[in-house]
Formats: structure tokens, sequence, C-alpha cells
């Protein structure tokens, strides 16, 4: 497990708040039994759409960035992925070592800031940017590196906050930088193919353990990137 100690102020109260909440619960997030089922039909459609893409490809090199605890990556690696799994929370990294284990597959897991992660090679396809990206203030930094670390066509999926619906004080306590529906995230991706695309508005939440119940907005889509818009 790589680490990179160097963080922004932002990232620091970041890592500190999910330290805590990781090091509380033995699975803070997929409380359900389906959290490393590779078939499709077990999960929400954007969940079954990275599954199908994933299955059809065929093995390959993925990324996920900001992994939490590792679920997305361990269903990957179950179906021969080599994955990457960038994740912020040393605790979390941890997690995602012993529930690979558990599992019996590999992910190399680098404890390291999506916004400084070094991504040298154009090598990964698919990549997954979960749950992840309204942690991070300079959206388009991001995106545009992960791009130019892509293969040619490579599939991106992402989910995050939208500002559709006001933030509630339980995300608030931490720095969160959720994006308009038709911004910088959906500007970035508007001349690549979507394969899935969702606005979620207002949508009840109780999954958090520890947080009450409260609303909040994503922006859900998957794309394949246009090679000829590649660096």
């Amino acid at each position: 497990m790589k680490t990179r100690p160097n963080l922004l102020p932002d990232e620091a109260a970041i890592r500190e708040f999910f330290d805590r909440r990781y090091e509380a619960h033995q699975r803070y997030w997929w409380g359900g039994d389906n959290r490393y089922s590779i078939e499709p039909a077990q999960h929400t459609d954007y969940h079954a759409t990275v599954l199908q893409i994933a299955q059809r490809q065929g093995p390959g090199r993925a990324l996920d960035l900001g992994a939490g605890e590792g679920a997305d990556a361990i269903r990957l690696a179950k179906l021969g992925w080599e994955v990457d799994a960038i994740e912020l929370s040393p605790v979390a990294c941890e997690k995602i070592e012993t529930f690979a284990r558990e599992e019996r597959v590999n992910v190399r897991v680098r404890n390291e800031s999506m916004t400084t992660a070094v991504l040298t090679d154009s090598a990964f396809n698919p990549v997954l940017m979960n749950g992840s990206l309204h942690y991070v203030a300079d959206k388009l930094a991001v995106l545009s590196k992960v791009l130019q670390a892509s293969v040619p066509g490579a599939v991106h999926a992402v989910a995050l906050f939208s500002t559709a619906t006001p933030m509630p004080a339980e995300h608030t306590v931490v720095p969160v930088f959720p994006d308009d529906e038709g911004g910088i995230v959906e500007d970035f991706y508007q001349d690549h193919t979507k394969l899935r695309y969702a606005l979620e508005r207002d949508r009840p939440e109780r999954s958090h353990p520890g947080f009450g119940a409260h609303h909040h907005s994503h922006i859900k889509l998957i794309t394949e990137v246009n090679p000829a818009e590649q660096p």
C-alpha cells in the first residue's frame, strides 16, 4: 500500500472524517449481501451497467478512484480485472485489503489523494469515480488526468452529488463540492458517447451508519470516451 502524506487542507479534513467513520463500523458502505455479487441483476442500473460492460470487454486493467471500502474494485477483481484502487483514507485502504483477501482476489491498493495520484500509463479501462468527485474542488484537473491515463475508447463511470438538492448538514461537516446538472462533469464528457445517464433528484438516503435520514441528488454518467478527444 503506497502512502502519500502531503494533502490539501480540504483533503486532510475529509480523510480524518472518513477514518473515524470507517473505524467505527465494520462496513460503512454496501450493507447488503449483494456487495460483491457480479450478477448485474442484483444491482442498481448504474452498477449493473458497469458490470455488464466489464463482462463484455473481458479482463484488463481497471482504476477505481475514491475506492472507499473497495466493493467496486473487488467485484471487478472477481471478474479477472487487475485493479488499482486509490483511496484517501488509510483505514479504508486496510479494509480494502482485508475484504479482498476474504474474497480471494487481489487489488492493488494505493493510499493516495485523487488530486495528486500519479497516473503515468495510458493503461486503464474502465475507470470508476463512484461517489468521490464531490470531494474534489478541481474536478477538471482530475478528469483531464484520468482521460490521459485511459486506453482509447475506455469507459468512465462517474457518480457524484449534484446541486439539485441542497446538501444536507450530515454531508457539510467536511468540505464537499457537488456539481451542477449540465456543469463541469457533464461538459467534460459532452463529446463522448453516453452509455448511461441519469439525474437523481431529492433521493431519500438512509444507508449511512450514524446518519439520520436525509436527501441528496446525484449525477450518474457512464461514458465511452472518444479517442479523438484524448490527449
